[in-house]
């Protein structure tokens, strides 16, 4: 579609006023993770505190804002940078046309309101052709999906540069309120580039179903352990940095992968399909380790590929779903929503130690997360072949070095997943 002017990143973030260090402890120690106390728009926000009184307090109480100008078409692309929060973001005054979800051009489709997960990009058209029966300034907004607790009011469009008011707040429409954490609908994310899905070369049984959870640590079956991990298998993922999983599979005589870096081996050939359903509403007698499951949207990312969706949802996996297998929606982000499901698949077509993990970054810390060990005889040849293999060995060995030498020495070790 064609488009005037390109605004380029709106970055939506939470905004924790305490370091990640200090509240890391809030995540082991607690089924919560740390509540930020504010959201920011392109790094702007307002926040009501009293320098005075709190050091915190810093910054110009300013919001991100945009010009407009009438007639003109935009086009602005939404991250969601934060760390805890999936937010639903719409303008008013103005609907807006979506055109590309993760970097996948798809079909355009018009909304009002959109959900945009952590590690989630959309591309968006804005057509400036607002009513001004309430003046000329609109707010953009941006709030937890699931719980309106925050200030939604993050950045300012203005028609007239010369208008600083704020903008006019028309009451909330039940469309943006409550409106839930689900992605749009698989079906409504149409690849331009389409692609088919084959039949899946991996088993896909019940027992290889992965299962989202909080687990004591590092009993399992203790239920009064004051530390918990989540966990997308049956361990919660614990990478080693001094020992990374590419260094194993390239310099090592032998790989050796324990059980706590959660390994799937995808020892296929190239351009078969390989299919993983995460569930986010089970029974746990189904689960292999004890568990609970709490309340929560995970933005499930895998790196290394987009992956496709064959089905998502809420509620328990049916078992009479039917996989989409022509043209599905294409990401390397989808949101496995709040007591639902997301059954995915990717096609074997690239050599390497891919991660796969929960992007709120309190989870993935506490170890929500699993590696895919993709074609491993060919990872090797390959690094060979691209004249890397001494580079990578040199500076893994400084890693080493490093670490042993200072953070060993000054007991600053990793304390939480690796990843």
């Amino acid at each position: 579609m064609n488009y005037d002017v390109d605004l380029g990143p709106i970055l939506m973030s939470d905004w924790y006023h305490t370091d990640a260090f200090a509240l890391y402890p809030t995540e082991i120690l607690t089924p919560e993770a740390p509540i930020p106390e504010s959201s920011v728009m392109n790094g702007k926000g307002v926040f009501d505190c009293d320098p005075s009184k709190d050091p915190r307090c810093t910054g110009k109480k300013e919001r991100h804002e945009i010009f407009f100008s009438k007639g003109t078409t935009y086009r602005l692309s939404l991250v969601n940078t934060g760390s805890l929060l999936t937010y639903k973001f719409w303008i008013d005054g103005h609907n807006f046309t979506v055109i590309q979800n993760d970097f996948v051009p798809i079909e355009p489709f018009e909304t009002d309101v959109l959900i945009v997960g952590i590690g989630q990009r959309y591309d968006i058209l804005v057509k400036a052709d607002a009513d001004f029966t309430n003046g000329t300034n609109f707010w953009m907004h941006a709030n937890y999906c699931d719980v309106d607790t925050w200030e939604s009011r993050l950045g300012i469009i203005r028609y007239d540069p010369l208008n600083t008011s704020d903008p006019y707040t028309p009451p909330v429409s039940e469309q943006h309120y409550g409106f839930g954490c689900q992605d749009p609908p698989p079906e409504s994310l149409v690849p331009i580039v389409k692609r088919q899905v084959g039949k899946n070369v991996n088993s896909f049984d019940t027992p290889d179903y992965l299962r989202i959870g909080l687990q004591a640590w590092p009993n399992v079956s203790d239920p009064n352990s004051r530390i918990h991990t989540w966990l997308l298998t049956n361990r919660s993922i614990y990478l080693d940095w001094s020992d990374p999983s590419l260094k194993k599979l390239t310099l090592d005589a032998t790989p050796d992968f324990p059980p706590d870096t959660t390994p799937i081996t995808l020892d296929f050939q190239t351009g078969d399909w390989v299919y993983f359903l995460i569930l986010n509403n089970y029974t746990l007698s189904d689960a292999a380790t004890p568990r609970t499951i709490p309340r929560s949207v995970h933005p499930i990312h895998l790196h290394g590929h987009d992956y496709v969706i064959l089905a998502q949802g809420e509620g328990p996996f049916p078992d009479d779903v039917v996989p989409n297998l022509d043209n599905p929606a294409r990401r390397d982000v989808a949101n496995c929503p709040i007591g639902g499901y997301l059954w995915m698949a990717f096609q074997i077509n690239n050599p390497g130690a891919w991660l796969m993990h929960c992007h709120i970054a309190w989870h993935a810390s506490a170890g929500l997360g699993l590696q895919f060990i993709e074609q491993p005889s060919q990872i090797k040849p390959l690094m060979e072949q691209a004249g890397v293999l001494p580079d990578f060995a040199d500076r893994c060995n400084e890693w080493t070095n490093w670490y042993e030498n200072h953070n060993v020495r000054d007991n600053t070790t990793q304390e939480d997943s690796g990843i």
